[in-house]
């Protein structure tokens, strides 16, 4: 049993921390992720994913140009998956991400600290907020704090790896192809961080990747796609920035629903097939 907190400012790499831990904890995982859904003019929208459904619920929506938590999300859904997670027999429980919406909802942090408590490994990515429940989290003595802040992801891999050697597991990379490939998981990042920092400049440099190759890898898409990805609109909380279109949402929208098929698939066959070697 081990606790692990990640935290630090956005864009530091916390869920990518998180899921190269989990990848090195015992097997399967269950929880929550949460992943970009939307964007309005007062910034990204989010749902959360139950890792073992696969089922999305959003956690936040536009009020008057506004980004609003839903606290039902986290009251009811959230809950629920947390509670289920407890009982059931995964080994490892992954909680991704703890941030300001869910500061009143009592019954789902109570359901958070009951996983700490409990005998499952736990890993909770914390957004980077100075709110008491938030604190909370990052005082857990108990816990192997991690914060990005003061150290790159790849030093807490260095030191991490020899105490957590990556047991034998099979990963699902899926890929869409035409003549050759036009969606993978490279093209996919960069359509997300557009829709959660509402710039491709922004996208690119969160990526590492020179402005100039994040253009032409959207112009590519959009040749290989026949729609536009990205659409530039003005005003707003931030002064304007660009936006995912109607039709790259439905792509990622797919997309995730086929990766987290493909992963369940993979994980299933893999116990098949390697459980006892």
């Amino acid at each position: 049993m081990a606790q692990y907190i990640v935290t630090g400012r956005p864009y530091r790499g916390k869920t990518r921390l998180a899921h190269w831990l989990c990848d090195r904890l015992p097997q399967p995982v269950a929880g929550l992720r949460t992943l970009c859904t939307g964007r309005c003019a007062g910034g990204p929208l989010f749902s959360l994913q139950d890792l073992t459904t696969g089922t999305m619920v959003p956690i936040s929506r536009e009020e008057a140009g506004q980004v609003r938590g839903i606290p039902e999300a986290f009251a009811g859904f959230g809950t629920e998956v947390l509670r289920a997670a407890a009982q059931s027999d995964a080994p490892t429980v992954l909680v991704d991400e703890v941030g300001r919406f869910e500061r009143d909802c009592t019954g789902y942090l109570a359901a958070l600290n009951a996983l700490l408590d409990g005998p499952q490994t736990v890993v909770v990515t914390v957004k980077g907020e100075d709110l008491p429940h938030l604190n909370a989290l990052r005082a857990r003595t108990s816990a192997v704090q991690i914060d990005l802040d003061e150290e790159a992801p790849a030093a807490v891999r260095a030191r991490l790896a020899p105490d957590l050697p990556a047991p034998l597991h099979a990963a699902a990379g899926v890929r869409l192809f035409r003549e050759e490939k036009c969606f993978g998981p490279g093209p996919l990042e960069l359509l997300e961080l557009v829709a959660r920092t509402g710039s491709l400049h922004q996208a690119a440099s969160v990526m590492g990747m020179a402005y100039s190759k994040a253009w032409k890898m959207l112009k590519e898409l959009e040749h290989q796609w026949g729609f536009a990805m990205v659409e530039r609109h003005g005003g707003g909380a931030g002064g304007g920035g660009s936006l995912l279109t109607p039709r790259a949402w439905e792509l990622l929208r797919r997309y995730r629903a086929l990766q987290w098929e493909s992963e369940q698939a993979v994980r299933r066959s893999f116990g098949r097939w390697f459980a006892d070697f």
